[in-house]
């Protein structure tokens, strides 16, 4: 068998790219898995308890720079419950975003607009006129929401 130079040349070259190739797979599969991993920074969630007459309001509330998410839960007294998640936008002192929760009378998941107002350690649950759009429930522009009289005021509890 004749080897000719030509033939170590394509080897020597094969044997470099197949070299760095394999160096660049394994720097991606590092850039890959470390990127993936769950970032450093954690927000802690908090919860919060509100009574009105019979009716007793639990709130599982995480809030970041500009969101917020957790889990609300109204019990009517004895007679049943709505439960669901919680998520939307900060915008200074105020909370608005969306309520998507299974009613205690059954049926399919709903979705209504939810407002908080960050009042000193407590949190207002506002209301105000609801519109639709494309199905889809929002607060009205053109009207304030109410967190003066309120069913629920929330303060924190430990949990």
């Amino acid at each position: 068998m004749i080897i000719k130079k030509t033939d170590l040349i394509y080897a020597s070259l094969f044997s470099e790219h197949f070299s760095l190739h394999k160096t660049y797979c394994y720097l991606i599969t590092i850039l890959f898995t470390l990127s993936c991993q769950p970032s450093a920074v954690n927000f802690p969630a908090k919860h919060y308890r509100a009574v009105s007459k019979r009716d007793t309001a639990y709130l599982q509330l995480t809030k970041n720079e500009n969101h917020f998410y957790g889990h609300y839960t109204i019990q009517y007294g004895n007679s049943g419950k709505d439960s669901g998640e919680i998520r939307g936008n900060i915008k200074g002192d105020t909370l608005i975003g969306d309520y998507f929760y299974m009613p205690h009378s059954g049926g399919v998941k709903k979705r209504t607009p939810f407002a908080l107002l960050q009042d000193g350690k407590t949190l207002r649950l506002g209301n105000g006129a609801i519109v639709r759009f494309l199905d889809i429930p929002s607060y009205s522009p053109d009207v304030a929401i109410n967190y003066d009289s309120v069913k629920f005021v929330f303060t924190e509890i430990l949990h």
